[in-house]
C-alpha cells in the first residue's frame, strides 16, 4: 500500500529526549485558566493514573477533579500522542528555541513529558498515525514518508521501536483513515477507522476484516472486550460500541454532534471502565462517567469550562 491519504487531522506522538531546556526542579504542571486550546493532537490517560492529559500544538495539558493544568515548559507539537501504562509514545515537533531535532522521530516519557528517550528515527521522521498497546506497548506505525529503514505503509514493532517489520494489510482497501487502535493487552490485534469503515487485525496487521454495517468512520478505541467508534450519518455524529469477540456493534449514546464537528479522539479511563473521553474536530471536549449515559462538555470549540 504506497499511498495513504489523510483522512481527518490526527495527533502525533509526543518524545523523550535527553538534553531537555527543563531541569528536574522546574518542570511542573501547573493550574491554566481563561486559555484557549488550538490544534489538539491526542489525549488519553498515561501511566494509570486515571488524569486525562492532551497533547496540543504547545505541549501537555491535564484536566483533573475539574481543574485543567498546563506544563510550565517542554511545550513540544507532540503527534501521534499514544499513552501507555508507563507513560506516553509520541512524534511530533520540539518547541521554538529547543535543541531537540525536528522532527522528534519516536519518543517515550515515563515522568509527564519531563524528559523524553529517543526510540527511533530521531531527527528524521514526523508520525502522524501512530497505535500503541496500553499494557503490552506493541507499536503500529504509518510511515507516509520513506526514512533510512522504511518505505511508506503499516510497519510494527514489538521492542519500542528497536525493530521494525512491514505489515501485508490484505483486505484493507480504503485509502483514506481516521486512527490506529491498538487492543490494550493482545499484541497482535488492532483496528483502523477508515472512510469506508472499521477494519480489524488479529494478525498485526497482516489481514484485516472489515466490520459488517460501517461506514465513515473517523476514530476508534479498544479496550479489552469492545472497542468504541464515531461515524458520520446522515449528517450527525453517531457512537458505537463493537463487540470484539462477535464483531457485533450497537449504538451508544452520543453527544448532539453535526458532520461537521466529527469526533476525532477517543479514549478510557483505565482506571474507570465507565469513564469515557472524546474530542471533536472543532476542539470541544466531552466527558462521560456512566458509560456514555450523559455527557458533559469540559471545553467547549477550545475554551476552557469554567
Amino acid at each position: 500500500m504506497k499511498h495513504i491519504k489523510t483522512f481527518f487531522l490526527v495527533s502525533s506522538l509526543a518524545i523523550m529526549v535527553s538534553g531537555c531546556s527543563a531541569t528536574d526542579e522546574d518542570y511542573s504542571y501547573v493550574k491554566t485558566e481563561d486559555k484557549t486550546i488550538d490544534h489538539i493532537h491526542g489525549m488519553g490517560y498515561p501511566n494509570n493514573k486515571g488524569e486525562l492529559v492532551i497533547a496540543t500544538h504547545d505541549g501537555l495539558m491535564k484536566y483533573k477533579d475539574s481543574t485543567w493544568y498546563e506544563t510550565n515548559s517542554e511545550k513540544h507539537d507532540y503527534m501521534g500522542f499514544q499513552p501507555y501504562k508507563d507513560g506516553f509514545y509520541s512524534s511530533g515537533h520540539p518547541e521554538e528555541g529547543s535543541k531537540l531535532k525536528n522532527p522528534l522521530g519516536l519518543v517515550k516519557s515515563t515522568d509527564g513529558g519531563k524528559s523524553l528517550d529517543k526510540l527511533a528515527f530521531y531527527g528524521e521522521t514526523d508520525f502522524h498515525y501512530l497505535g500503541a498497546g496500553y499494557q503490552s506497548k506493541a507499536l503500529y506505525a504509518i510511515n507516509q514518508e520513506s526514512n533510512s529503514e522504511m518505505d511508506t505503509g503499516l510497519y510494527r514493532s514489538m521492542d519500542e521501536g528497536e525493530n521494525w517489520k512491514k505489515a501485508d494489510m490484505k483486505g484493507f482497501d480504503s485509502t483514506s483513515i481516521g486512527n490506529i487502535a491498538v487492543h490494550p493487552s493482545k499484541k497482535e490485534m488492532l483496528a483502523i477507522s477508515s472512510k469506508d469503515g472499521v477494519f480489524v487485525s488479529q494478525d498485526g496487521g497482516d489481514s484485516f476484516t472489515k466490520v459488517e454495517n460501517t461506514q465513515t468512520t473517523t476514530s476508534i478505541y479498544l479496550t479489552e472486550k469492545t472497542g468504541l467508534f464515531a461515524s458520520i450519518e446522515k449528517g450527525k455524529i453517531q457512537l458505537y460500541e463493537l463487540n470484539l469477540d462477535s464483531n457485533k456493534i450497537q449504538s451508544y449514546p452520543t453527544p448532539d454532534l453535526s458532520q461537521d464537528n466529527p469526533i476525532m479522539y477517543i479514549s478510557s479511563n483505565p482506571e474507570r471502565s465507565d469513564e469515557w473521553t472524546i474530542v471533536t474536530y472543532n476542539n470541544d471536549i466531552f466527558q462521560s462517567t456512566d458509560n456514555d449515559e450523559t455527557w458533559n462538555e469540559v471545553v467547549d470549540e477550545g475554551k476552557l469550562a469554567k
